[in-house]
């Protein structure tokens, strides 16, 4: 049985940045809670930041992939107290509290990236023993 996944995905974010008008009025309005629109349209840049919240989404859908498929209409990313970022996820999401979940943002001026890990919460992420023949990338 597997204990954790990781999931990423990134974003151009010139091409939110086409995707505005149809973001605020379209059918993709739906995709984005009301609050996140309301901080997202607070921002200098909406695009960045309606683009990295769906790589947060993305990477959340690919990261559960193994374990069950979700709604991404249905997830919403907030921000608590000291800036992290999280999911709100409805609470009739099938097993999701069997899980726990983190997530990391991040953008630049033209791409807008996110990882998801999630961890079976019946296991700890302490305990976790990755492949033997796993090698962490090198930074250049």
């Amino acid at each position: 049985m597997q204990d954790f996944n990781i999931g990423i995905d990134c974003e151009d974010i010139g091409r939110w940045r086409e995707m505005l008008p149809k973001i605020n009025t379209g059918p993709q309005r739906k995709f984005f809670s009301k609050n996140e629109h309301g901080y997202c349209q607070s921002r200098r840049d909406p695009a960045r930041h309606y683009a990295v919240r769906w790589c947060a989404r993305e990477a959340l859908l690919k990261a559960l992939s193994p374990f069950f498929s979700i709604d991404l209409r249905s997830v919403a990313v907030s921000r608590n107290g000291d800036g992290r970022p999280y999911f709100i996820i409805p609470g009739h999401v099938q097993n999701i509290q069997d899980f726990e979940i983190q997530l990391s943002m991040s953008h630049s001026e033209n791409t807008a990236f996110a990882a998801v890990i999630v961890v079976r919460a019946s296991s700890s992420i302490d305990n976790l023993t990755l492949p033997p023949n796993f090698n962490f990338p090198k930074v250049p």
